[in-house]
């Protein structure tokens, strides 16, 4: 992406969005002897930001606002939500960072949360100098972007210190190896045969 040093070159549009980002949690949130599981839907306050590739061309990233902008709404399985007590007794165990998710990790250097489908993929590999590559020739700044069963692009990565490092979703935890990648979606069908590898030329 078009940046200074390591600062992401990006406009402000001052245009405020809701966006809605789900996550499933399985904890004693209630009884310490029995694990409960439940949907949280968080509702966070995003400004819509212009980020530009290195041939120009504008994409939209989403900068969380400051300040008290994230609301967690919390549903049992069959889509029923939890009442007020039962949602701030949930809400007082998750810990989350929700400022930028694996694409924003991979390529904006966990400034923005970033939506990313096969289409910017393809016009970031194109407008910022990627090559296709194997696993085993990966370079510092490579990527690694993930597909479910579906051929649905599902994650991302980058190697970093010479590791391949990720942001698991909403939550606050860094993956450090493919390996740990794989476990971390497995519930997602992720089928590792169709990974794509990329070097920055």
């Amino acid at each position: 992406m078009k940046s200074i040093g390591n600062i992401i070159e990006s406009y402000e549009t001052g245009q405020v969005s809701l966006f809605e980002i789900s996550e499933t949690y399985t904890y004693n949130f209630f009884d310490p002897n029995q694990k409960t599981r439940v949907k949280v839907s968080f509702i966070t306050g995003f400004e819509e930001c212009r980020v530009y590739t290195k041939a120009g061309t504008s994409l939209t990233a989403l900068k969380k606002l400051k300040g008290q902008t994230t609301f967690p709404i919390v549903f049992d399985l069959s889509g029923k939500r939890l009442d007020r007590v039962a949602t701030e007794t949930v809400v007082a165990n998750l810990i989350y960072d929700n400022s930028f998710n694996c694409h924003g990790f991979t390529f904006l250097n966990k400034k923005y949360w970033f939506l990313l489908d096969q289409a910017k993929l393809d016009l970031l590999v194109a407008e910022n100098g990627y090559l296709p590559c194997t696993k085993s020739n990966l370079k510092e700044g490579g990527i690694c972007i993930y597909y479910n069963h579906q051929n649905q692009l599902i994650h991302s990565a980058k190697v970093i210190d010479g590791i391949i490092q990720s942001k698991f979703g909403i939550n606050p935890i860094i993956t450090r190896g493919e390996q740990e990648i794989i476990v971390k979606y497995d519930g997602l069908s992720l089928d590792i045969s169709r990974t794509k590898y990329f070097n920055l030329t």
